[in-house]
């Protein structure tokens, strides 16, 4: 269940665990969450009875978790295993029991070209592993199903979005999903024939439009309140609209550019230069172990301008020193 409030969203994962044996089992389950997430809960339902978590040291946990389960008791200990793979534990449940295990995390959402994306990760994907390189290789390679093998249990996602402002163009490259809207609410779940986790989840939706757009957006709980200020740029932009710039371009000409890499900061150059808007000024200022610049006082963009920069950087060398500093200053 994931809610998005501008740019954040707060999910809440909930794995369930069941034993249809006789015998109490202890279940480990190694899962992905995305990469920057931050993970601030845990909490274990058996029953009517609700099991908080604690963040402790790594071996602390560990300890805690083996003698609980020594001892015979219901215990829950999840591990960060790498950025994005997390292992869950789970001691002694007991037969025809069911326990719910819920996580949440905050995560913020990728903006690029009017839209967001939220990304939820279903699948600890295969990766190489040299022999005996990694110590704990078995923790982040776990083993995969046959292609035949259907997974033990469906995943169900819902998100629920307010952006502040309208929202549009709801899709998913990687699955089915079912939408509704009510003005600037949106509630996306995965379709029913799409609920197999076994690819990550890609949802985007577009908030900008013809015109930029602000909104306020407030929050509160037990803990107060707060709100957040969101200004959203256009799709796109007149250059009777763009603030004119002052560009100062700083290029690296010392010997570890020689070759390719001072080939391809050249074209760069050139291409950099032929983007800048109407009303921009621009110089150029290369650093090695001296630092020469194209001109002392930014240049108009006018095309003169434009081929003089262009003449100036086609016949710039490596050479030298990285003395990065000097450039710095130069500007």
């Amino acid at each position: 269940m994931a809610r998005v409030t501008g740019n954040v969203s707060r999910v809440e994962v909930t794995q369930t665990f069941t034993n249809p044996y006789k015998t109490p089992l202890e279940a480990v389950y190694v899962f992905p969450l995305p990469n920057e997430a931050a993970v601030d809960d845990m909490e274990i339902r058996v029953g009517n009875r609700v099991i908080r978590g604690l963040i402790k040291k790594r071996q602390e946990a560990k300890q805690i978790y083996e003698q609980a389960k020594q001892e015979g008791k219901t215990a829950g200990l999840l591990e960060q295993e790498r950025d994005n793979v997390f292992t869950q534990s789970l001691a002694n449940i007991k037969p025809g029991e069911k326990i719910d295990v819920t996580i949440r995390y905050t995560n913020s959402l990728k903006f690029e070209r009017g839209s967001y994306e939220f990304n939820f990760p279903m699948v600890v994907g295969p990766r190489y592993i040299s022999s005996d390189a990694i110590a704990d290789a078995n923790k982040v390679t776990p083993s995969a199903k046959l292609p035949e093998t259907r997974s033990g249990q469906d995943i169900g996602i819902t998100v629920e979005i307010n952006a502040g402002v309208p929202i549009q163009e709801i899709n998913s490259p990687s699955h089915l999903l079912q939408t509704s809207q009510d003005g600037r609410m949106a509630r996306i779940q995965l379709n029913n024939q799409n609920t197999l986790p076994n690819k990550d989840l890609v949802l985007r939706y577009q908030v900008a439009e013809t015109a930029a757009q602000s909104t306020v957006l407030t929050d509160a709980d037990q803990r107060g309140g707060h709100f957040a200020a969101y200004l959203i740029p256009a799709l796109q932009y007149q250059f009777t609209e763009i603030v004119p710039k002052d560009v100062v371009f700083l290029m690296d000409t010392s010997g570890s550019q020689s070759g390719q890499p001072i080939q391809a900061s050249k074209e760069l150059m050139r291409r950099f230069l032929k983007g800048l808007n109407p009303n921009d000024t621009f110089t150029i200022i290369d650093f090695a172990s001296v630092t020469t610049q194209l001109s002392d006082q930014p240049l108009p963009n006018t095309p003169e301008n434009r081929k003089r920069a262009i003449d100036y950087v086609n016949k710039l060398d490596a050479n030298g020193g990285s003395e990065l500093f000097n450039g710095i200053k130069r500007c």
